[in-house]
């Protein structure tokens, strides 16, 4: 507690780094630095390691351990360190401190080796989290006493439901039972805790009881980035956007060259309607990961509702293809609307061509048919239109039998109700989305469930239902905008519509 650590993601950048130790301190707000290498031969280990002051350029201290090679004696070295470190820098360890930093996750060398590798995997797409996953289920097969592992491994299983590659119970069960599992060898385990937070957050939605877990977290880790990045995510769906942007800037300030915490802190800024502000993260995150497409589309989509111009969003997603190769499914969606608001329906239906079958992200769930439909029907070619939107319809109603309680199917099939006319049907699925995700349950979630269901008004010629809506959309952290719904073809129904036009003027 008594330090300030940079996270692992920023000083990584540094290995190789033929920086001084003077500017490598400066850009990561740091004064001290702790180098150092591993050498492997047989069955044996040299670690050299060395404390240097970035701003007098001068040992703090040095040691060389010459060790066989045993997770023992890794383990050993590390507390070790950490003690010394400490007493350099004359920080004082709390007692539960001294006691964590003694503790010993395994004494077996291949179940900690499978745990290591799969720290590397643990981000990233779903063939990498299911690499991880293989990874630590090994080690726990290795050593059924390896509750670290055991939490990392529920954490995973966690984060293949919440990113839909795998949303079923059953991948809920495996996160808990691991979770269970873990707490039980090890009660007092952070990540045990973190793991059991990220589930409640991710898993079932309930943010007190995450709030809770995160605290305790915190409390023993003050410096746990990914604990802070998460918490300010928490507390943004609470809808404390103050304390969710203090959190995010927490975890930037702990990781400042960590392209993931620049990027949630550039959407949360983005949401706020602080565009200019979210630029400048966005565009942060970009330069630390030109590779990573997400940070690119959304700042898209930024452009897009700060600047209401395509042509500003095109750039940036045509720099993207340049740099960070593949696209992802929200560059597939955000590439759509941008031609779609510069009404050229030839590249919106070959953008459409594009995109895979199905988009299935967090925030919406799109049937390559309903984007057909949709580019068909707002730039004029409505016969065309309604066969795509009956083609949705075919798919989604199935598809809402099965997963009732997933607000996005409701909207999408509610799009393909309004697009052949039946009004009724359209606005009860629209409704029924708003309740099973209303904004006071989840303030990210919930205010894409009130744009779908204000479309769907439109659609259907309830005009002042959608008004109401987008008012109060307006009114709160989302994500419309006044230039996003000038040049949205969605709205065209409610163009000259009083109500309409006394909104954009009082929100300009």
């Amino acid at each position: 507690r008594a330090l300030s650590v940079r996270g692992r993601t920023s000083v990584m950048q540094y290995r190789d780094s033929p920086k001084n130790l003077r500017d490598i301190g400066r850009e990561l707000n740091a004064r001290y630095i702790l180098e150092g290498g591993v050498q492997r031969a047989g069955g044996s280990v040299r670690i050299n390691l060395q404390l240097l002051d970035t701003e007098r350029d001068e040992h703090v201290w040095a040691e060389m351990y010459d060790r066989p090679l045993t997770v023992e004696n890794l383990l050993a070295v590390q507390s070790e360190v950490a003690l010394r470190v400490a007493e350099a820098l004359n920080a004082t360890l709390t007692a539960d401190e001294a006691e964590r930093i003694e503790q010993r996750p395994t004494d077996n060398t291949e179940a900690y080796d499978f745990y290591l590798r799969g720290n590397q995997f643990a981000v990233g797409d779903e063939e990498s989290r299911r690499i991880a996953i293989g990874m630590y289920e090994r080690a726990v097969e290795l050593d059924q006493g390896f509750a670290l592992a055991y939490a990392r491994l529920a954490t995973e299983h966690v984060w293949m439901y919440h990113e839909y590659y795998d949303r079923t119970p059953e991948r809920l069960a495996l996160a808990k039972q691991a979770i269970d599992r873990a707490l039980s060898l090890q009660p007092d385990l952070p990540a045990g805790h973190f793991a059991l937070g990220v589930y409640y957050f991710r898993g079932l939605l309930d943010f007190d009881r995450a709030l809770e877990q995160f605290d305790l977290v915190l409390q023993k880790q003050p410096d746990n980035t990914e604990g802070h990045r998460l918490l300010g995510g928490l507390r943004r769906r609470q809808g404390d956007f103050e304390k969710g942007l203090a959190e995010q800037e927490r975890a930037v300030s702990l990781d400042p060259r960590g392209a993931p915490e620049l990027f949630l802190l550039a959407q949360t800024y983005s949401t706020l309607r602080d565009y200019e502000q979210a630029a400048v993260a966005f565009e942060r995150a970009i330069a630390l990961r030109p590779d990573w497409p997400s940070p690119y589309t959304w700042y898209a989509w930024d452009c897009l509702k700060w600047l209401g111009t395509p042509d500003s969003a095109r750039a940036v997603l045509e720099l993207a293809s340049r740099r960070a190769g593949p696209a992802d499914a929200d560059n597939d969606w955000v590439w759509t609307r941008v031609e779609l608001y510069d009404r050229n329906l030839d590249r919106a239906l070959q953008r459409v061509s594009q995109a895979p079958a199905l988009i299935d992200i967090p925030r919406y769930y799109l049937p390559k048919a309903l984007l057909f439909s949709e580019a068909h029907d707002l730039l004029g070619d409505r016969d065309i239109g309604v066969v795509y939107y009956d083609s949705a319809r075919a798919f989604m109603e199935p598809k809402v039998r099965e997963q009732p309680e997933d607000s996005r199917l409701h909207i999408a099939l509610g799009i393909a109700y309004a697009g052949l006319g039946r009004r009724d049907e359209a606005i009860r699925e629209g409704r029924l989305a708003v309740e099973l995700m209303p904004v006071s349950k989840d303030a990210i979630d919930g205010p894409f469930r009130l744009k779908g269901l204000a479309r769907i008004y439109a659609m259907v010629g309830e005009y002042d239902a959608a008004v109401e809506q987008l008012e109060y959309l307006l009114s709160i952290p989302s994500d419309i905008s006044v230039p996003l719904l000038r040049i949205d073809p969605t709205w065209d129904p409610l163009r000259d519509h009083p109500r309409f036009q006394a909104m954009l003027a009082k929100y300009e």
